[in-house]
């Protein structure tokens, strides 16, 4: 590529930036143009989320929530128990759609979920603390099966 003014190819094209803060119409070279007509970078909103919502036609946003320990505690307890359970040999992988039999990592995701569910006990309601209990049985007594059975 030329590093020649696009003026000397057709004098009688120009462009021309009106917006530019001194007013002033200002020419671009072609590699300003080039970077202009990229897309921008989606790196969230420019705008704060009031004024955003403050605009006519704007999509109503929903605020969210501040996460707390316990609902991260909570998802750690979930992901370790469907992991036991791939592990233990009951669940296909479904990155490989194959039965891996693992227990000594059973056992430690199983372990991790009875030291997390106590951590959150006292402060979960009773439903879910029950539920919690439930979780942590079944994933015992299958442990024990899976223990008992030859590979």
């Amino acid at each position: 590529m030329s590093n020649q003014n696009p003026e000397q190819h057709d004098p009688g094209f120009r462009i021309v930036d009106k917006r530019g803060a001194s007013g002033e119409a200002e020419e671009k070279s072609p590699d300003e143009r080039a970077v202009e007509s990229r897309p921008a970078p989606e790196a969230g909103p420019s705008k704060p989320a009031e004024e955003e919502a403050a605009q006519p036609g704007a999509e109503e946003q929903v605020p969210l929530e501040p996460v707390d320990v316990n609902a991260i505690v909570e998802y750690c307890i979930s992901l370790l128990n469907a992991q036991a359970w791939q592990w233990m040999g009951l669940v296909k992988n479904p990155l490989t759609g194959q039965v891996e039999r693992d227990l000594d990592q059973a056992r430690v995701a199983i372990d991790c979920v009875e030291v997390l569910f106590k951590q959150i006990e006292p402060r979960v309601p009773e439903t879910q603390a029950r539920q919690f209990r439930q979780v942590l049985s079944d994933l015992r007594v299958n442990f024990v099966r899976q223990s008992s059975q030859q590979p």
